[in-house]
């Protein structure tokens, strides 16, 4: 019951399309929540993108392969970082990438 239960939870705070990528780049929950805690937060465009570089996983942790292959990991939350959009990797241009976006996205009004 308590897994089915915390399923629905990890369901609500997820996008289909963010569980679509994070099958496609064989990454788990827990390392979205690793890179949300490790990673440098940046808002841009009306959201949060938590990239971690190489030299934001701690150095006890880095040879391991399992926090090491998630380096370049992006996490783009909602502006409020209660809701995961999406999940991508980027090791060359990321950090680059995400600081060169529009600061806040306008919506047109019509």
């Amino acid at each position: 019951m308590q897994k089915k239960l915390m399923n629905h939870f990890y369901r609500s705070l997820f996008s289909s399309h963010a569980w679509h990528r994070l099958a496609q780049r064989n990454l788990s929950v827990e390392d979205v929540w690793f890179v949300i805690d490790h990673g440098v937060p940046i808002n841009r465009a009306g959201a949060t993108f938590f990239f971690l570089g190489k030299g934001n996983i701690p150095s006890d942790l880095r040879s391991k392969n399992q926090y090491a292959r998630l380096e370049g990991t992006v996490v783009v939350t909602n502006s409020d970082n209660h809701f995961v959009i999406t999940v991508y990797r980027n090791r060359q241009t990321g950090f680059r990438e995400i600081r060169s976006k529009e600061t806040y996205y306008c919506m047109p009004s019509g």
